[in-house]
Formats: structure tokens, sequence, C-alpha cells
């Protein structure tokens, strides 16, 4: 009897522990106080200038968008002088289009938040920062065949030669100059992309239907640690393979570049990495803190960043070499 009972009592405990463990996970377990979400720029595009958006976070496990702030008062302030109040032109949205940014300038805010908003309410501000200088292109930019082996299209009849193939492979690319000094980084997004149907390539004409819009976007960051200072050629086609360009197709690309401060720079690489790993309960990798706190107690952070960038916006169009 005694061997029998054994067994039953060991079986009775590993339950036990098994629905013991399986009732301490919580769903709750990141919920914690609500704080200021703030996402916002100083550019210097004609039409856009300064906008903030405003809100209150969300539950960490949360899939509703999280509250906007209303009513708020907003000041942008240039180096130490009081600029501009933004105007809140839709449920917190706040802009100044007259407020556009300068190379080499610092900017910074203070946010007043109604009461209404839980541990929200009350002064926030923003730590200075730079808008730094853009790099310039010493030409426009170009493509370049892809020819190495990862990215040739085995087909059976086809020849490598691509004067009798009916598609090639390009990505684009720059020749381009980073401003002397250290500390420049970019932000880079190549958001628009647009197939057009062209049968006679350049030669024309173009038919004026866009047959493929919006691919897939990539959005990149680096700083000039990454690359040699000064003159340089780079692949603008950061991640992938080069694009399959059709003879009777002609692809036109369009890239956004924001400058970047290095605290943004560092910012934007510990969100990118934070959300490249991990599962729902993992911990975040590290601590996703941006330039956004109170004003009375500058040890207690909001969520976000509000940062200072000079804007460019770039394009090229590829077409088949026959």
């Amino acid at each position: 009897m005694k061997k029998l009972i054994i067994p039953a009592i060991i079986a009775t405990v590993f339950a036990s522990c098994e629905i013991d463990v399986t009732d301490k996970v919580k769903t709750d377990a990141y919920d914690g106080t609500s704080l200021i979400s703030v996402s916002g720029s100083v550019t210097d595009v004609e039409g856009v200038g300064t906008y903030v958006d405003l809100a209150i976070s969300s539950p960490y496990l949360s899939t509703e968008d999280p509250n906007e702030i209303e009513g708020a008062i907003i000041e942008v302030y240039v180096e130490d002088s009081l600029y501009s109040v933004l105007t809140e032109v839709s449920p917190g949205r706040y802009e100044d289009t007259t407020l556009l940014s300068e190379v080499g300038v610092s900017y910074h805010m203070l946010i007043d938040v109604p009461q209404g908003y839980g541990n929200a309410t009350g002064l926030w501000e923003s730590t200075p920062d730079r808008t730094n200088e853009p790099f310039t292109f010493l030409a426009p930019m170009f493509q370049i065949l892809e020819d190495d082996s990862s990215w040739v299209d085995f087909r059976t009849g086809d020849s490598v030669f691509y004067a009798d193939a009916d598609s090639s492979f390009y990505s684009p690319y720059a020749l381009w100059n980073d401003p002397q000094g250290r500390g420049n980084a970019y932000w880079i997004k190549n958001y628009w992309t647009t197939k057009v149907y062209a049968p006679n390539g350049l030669v024309g004409p173009f038919e004026p239907q866009e047959t493929e819009m919006s691919l897939n976007s990539e959005i990149n960051i680096f700083n000039d640690d990454q690359f040699v200072e000064g003159t340089q050629v780079s692949r603008f086609n950061f991640i992938g393979p080069p694009y399959t360009v059709y003879r009777d197709t002609l692809i036109n690309i369009v890239y956004e570049t924001r400058t970047l401060s290095s605290g943004m720079f560092d910012y934007l690489t510990i969100m990118a990495n934070n959300i490249g790993g991990g599962g729902l309960f993992s911990v975040p990798y590290s601590p996703q803190i941006g330039n956004i706190r109170r004003q009375d107690d500058t040890t207690v952070y909001g969520l976000g960043y509000f940062y200072a960038t000079s804007v460019r916006f770039d394009s090229v169009t590829m077409f088949h070499p026959f």
C-alpha cells in the first residue's frame, strides 16, 4: 500500500503547483499610473511648421487609442525666449505652421495640462533639442544594377544578358556629403513608391494610371559614427533585395530625410530594439525615456519626444536599361 500512496502524493503536488502557477498569471501586470504622451516636432517644412500630438497614456495591454488631452496650453521657446503658443486645431492636436526650425538653433516647450487628467495634470516641459545640419547631395540620386548572384532571377530559358530579359534588378544610390563634425544623425523614410506603366520606357508616352502605389515603406536611422564623414556613396534601399524593374514599368521612389539630435537618435534606437524583441509578457529591454518631464519634479518623465529637425525630400526614377 505504501508504494501506491507515494506516487499519488507526488502527482497531487505537481498538479497543485501547475494550477497555482497558472492562477498567478495576471494580464494587468504592467498597468501603472497614466502619464502624458507627447509626439511633436519643429520642422522647416512650409505649411507644416511645428506640431504636437498630446494624449494620456493607455494601459500596457490596451488595444484602444490613447485619449487626447484637450484644452492644454503649449508654449514653444527658441533658446530661452518664448516664440509661439500653439493652437489646438483638433482634439489633442496643436500646431503653428509659421514656426519653422533653423539649423543650429535649439527648441523646447512648456505644456500646461488642465484639470481632469489625473496625474497628467500640471506643468510639463521638454529638454532643449537642437536642429542639426542636413547632408547635401552632390548629384541626383541614381540607380545601380545589382548584378549579384543573390538577386539573379534564374528562370528557365532566360539569359543573364539583361537585353534579353524582361526585368532587371536595381537599387537607388546617392552620392552625398555628411557635414563636418560629430553628432549628425538621420531618420530616412521611403514613404511613397509608385509604379507607372510606360511601354516605351523613358521615351514615353506614359500611361496616367498608377499600377501600384505605397509599397512597403522602409524606416532607417543612422548616425555618422556608422559612416566616414565627408563624401560617400550609399545604397538607399537599406533593407531587402533590389527592386524588380520591368521593361514597361517605371518605379518612382520618394525619400523623406529628417536630421536628428543625438538624443533623438538614441531614443529611436532604443524604441527599435524594444519593438524588435520580446513577447507579450516580456519586460522591455531598456527604459523608453524621452525628453518630456514634469517641471516641478524633473525625475518624473512622460512619454515621447519633442524634437527639432531639418527635412529634405529626394526622389529617383528607376527603369529597365534596354
